[in-house]
């Protein structure tokens, strides 16, 4: 009776807050929890097999991307596909999920945890499956060293039965590999596709002798095939890409003797889509099954979306630390057209209050001829501005349009293809304005006009030769020794 009265509360209050403006995406698992304070064991209950997706990048792809190629071969699915990936938010897809009496059964769960949420799910509802993507430093700024998250992490799993898809080209993954447990790898073979190189690194130090690892072949990042005189080495994967290709539709897969055409753009997604492939294969599904699933998956989400704008294709995706950054600007300069560029950056709770991460992103490697216009925007614009400008950017082709809207239509009477670049908190917001300038589009709606910030130099108060630079504005602070604090505590 007290589940069930918690799920009627959670149902209630998620109304509620959706009347009065709010989103309501997490309240649902919030007021459930209160009454049931152990509600994610009842996910046990309703699914056959459970499947949680945890690492740095990556996540929500692969959990939807798995979520589609389920439900496509038949599956009933559970999923926290809007990405709230905290016990609370996934105990709040549960409540969405269940009927007002009892519970619906599904075929499976699929769920993407948080990294730091990962112990307490774990306790309350065991997995069947759990895929550990990659470790980039995003997570210095919410939990401390990777060393001690990893651990944690690990910890959490030695005494479950739980069976481990694991990326073998991150050493950082590969420490997974200690657990005594069933493990599937997955990797790409050494120039199986190409990264633009960038010359931000990540840790390459082996976790056995702390040495500097040893690299054959690298991917990006921490990425690729490596090794240490200690012994720490890649694994064989059991699944490997050895080629993967792009095309109009998206990447395509050549594994050893299928070829898997997907819908995903950037070579970074070969990892998602080798991570789905192996979970749906661990569960059953034929190839043939898995290929139709592929075609035909849609992103909607923000993650590498396309919109067509002023007969131009603009890419949108989710930038959220260094290693996401490097590589979305690696995408960006694979072609030599003219194009442009608007960085979206926030600092609200989700984002992360600390932006210095900025800084280790190459901005560098977008200060290219062909890249004839700059814009930041949302609330840290003046940030993003100053990062651009650091990079060597021209001040003459940057703009600083803090408002999104206003930036999209200075961008739109620009006449260019553009590549947006969104933190958490902007991401939704510009799905929502790109969205309807494409069907304006379609109407034949004329543009409606910007309001132009004039050139950096008006707002930029450097001071020159010193480790510190100051922007005008209260609100705007790059001094380096912000508190960190992401907003990831548990309710």
């Amino acid at each position: 009776m007290k589940t069930q009265l918690a799920i009627w509360a959670g149902k209630t209050a998620g109304t509620v807050s959706q009347m009065i403006g709010n989103g309501g995406s997490t309240i649902p698992g919030v007021v459930a929890r209160k009454l049931d304070s152990e509600f994610l064991r009842h996910l046990r209950k309703n699914s056959k097999s459970i499947i949680y997706i945890t690492g740095t990048n990556g996540k929500t792809t692969t959990a939807n991307l798995i979520t589609h190629l389920l439900e496509t071969s038949g599956k009933t699915v559970i999923a926290n596909r809007e990405g709230s990936n905290m016990v609370t938010g996934i105990s709040a897809t549960m409540v969405r999920n269940a009927p007002f009496m009892g519970w619906l059964m599904n075929d499976v769960a699929v769920m993407e945890v948080d990294e730091a949420s990962l112990p307490k799910a774990v306790l309350e509802c065991p997995p069947d499956y759990l895929i550990v993507t990659n470790f980039f430093r995003d997570q210095l700024d919410r939990y401390g060293e990777i060393d001690i998250l990893i651990q944690k992490m690990k910890d959490c799993l030695k005494s479950i039965d739980v069976k481990l898809i694991l990326n073998a080209d991150d050493p950082f993954v590969h420490r997974f590999s200690d657990l005594q447990k069933e493990k599937i790898y997955i990797g790409l073979s050494a120039n199986a596709c190409r990264f633009q190189s960038y010359t931000m690194g990540e840790s390459k130090y082996c976790p056995n002798c702390q040495k500097e690892l040893s690299y054959s072949f690298l991917h990006f990042g921490q990425l690729g095939h490596y090794h240490c005189s200690c012994g720490f080495t890649r694994p064989e994967p059991n699944i490997l890409a050895k080629r993967v290709y792009e095309t109009k539709k998206g990447i395509r897969l050549i594994m050893d003797r299928d070829g898997y055409q997907t819908t995903l753009k950037g070579m970074y997604n070969a990892y998602n889509a080798l991570f789905a492939i192996s979970a749906c294969k661990a569960l059953g599904m034929e190839s043939k099954a898995i290929l139709n699933g592929l075609s035909s998956y849609q992103k909607s989400d923000g993650r590498m979306q396309e919109f067509f704008i002023n007969k131009d294709t603009w890419r949108l995706n989710l930038v959220k630390n260094p290693a996401g950054g490097n590589l979305t600007l690696s995408e960006f300069v694979q072609t030599n057209e003219k194009k442009q560029l608007i960085f979206c950056l926030n600092d609200l709770l989700a984002d992360g209050e600390d932006i210095s991460w900025i800084w280790d992103i190459d901005m560098e490697m977008a200060n290219r001829d062909e890249v004839e216009v700059f814009i930041a925007s949302g609330k840290r614009a003046y940030d993003a501005a100053l990062r651009m400008k650091y990079a060597g950017i021209p001040e003459e082709k940057i703009l600083i349009l803090p408002d999104m809207k206003k930036a999209v239509l200075e961008a739109k009477r620009n006449g260019l293809p553009a590549n947006i670049m969104a933190t958490y908190t902007c991401l939704s917001p510009m799905v929502s304005i790109l969205s309807k300038e494409a069907e304006e589009q379609y109407k034949g709606d004329g543009y409606i006009g910007a309001v132009v910030i004039p050139f950096l130099s008006g707002y930029l108060k450097p001071v020159w030769g010193q480790g510190k630079y100051h922007l005008p504005k209260k609100e705007v602070r790059m001094e380096g020794n912000l508190p960190s604090n992401r907003g990831n505590q548990e309710t």
